[in-house]
């Protein structure tokens, strides 16, 4: 099974009600920055295996970054025929997390305006819910994220 079926299925589980048509994985907004200044430090406070550090400390502080917010580290954006829901992750890589998903909002199709641009390295997606005004700010990077282009054009928007 690929991880997309794994995030579809997991996806799928805790909206038991509404057939999910496709997934794909993006970070709060502000994610990124925090994960590379965390890798910094990382990098200059480890010891023998600096990219370890690195790594760990991109991580730390990507986690860090998404409580202090009172978000989830990872985002798994769900989409039906009639709804997009958004659902949080423990887990910031694309491997594995998709058993704990939690419901955190949904916007229905018909009400939902969809705006994307690049910033720096990321690409910023925003998520606006015309009945409300409520807009949801998430990121993903440009390379190597999960189903983001396939969901975007779901959505009947443009991918680019």
């Amino acid at each position: 099974m690929s991880r997309e079926e794994h995030a579809r299925e997991g996806a799928q589980a805790v909206v038991p009600d509404d057939q999910i048509i496709d997934v794909a994985v993006v970070m709060p907004r502000g994610s990124t920055k925090a994960g590379l200044i965390g890798s910094v430090i990382g990098v200059s406070a480890g010891g023998d295996n600096q990219t370890a550090w690195g790594v760990a400390g991109g991580m730390l502080a990507q986690r860090a970054q998404s409580a202090s917010h009172g978000s989830y580290p990872s985002i798994v954006l769900a989409v039906s025929e009639s709804k997009l829901h958004v659902l949080g992750r423990q887990s910031t890589g694309i491997v594995g997390g998709w058993k704990h998903l939690h419901p955190v909002a949904h916007i229905a199709r018909a009400d939902l305006e969809v705006r994307t641009r690049h910033s720096g390295t990321v690409r910023v997606i925003e998520l606006t819910d015309t009945t409300t005004g409520t807009t949801l700010e998430f990121e993903a990077q440009t390379i190597g994220g999960l189903g983001l282009n396939e969901l975007l054009a779901e959505l009947g928007k443009d991918a680019h």
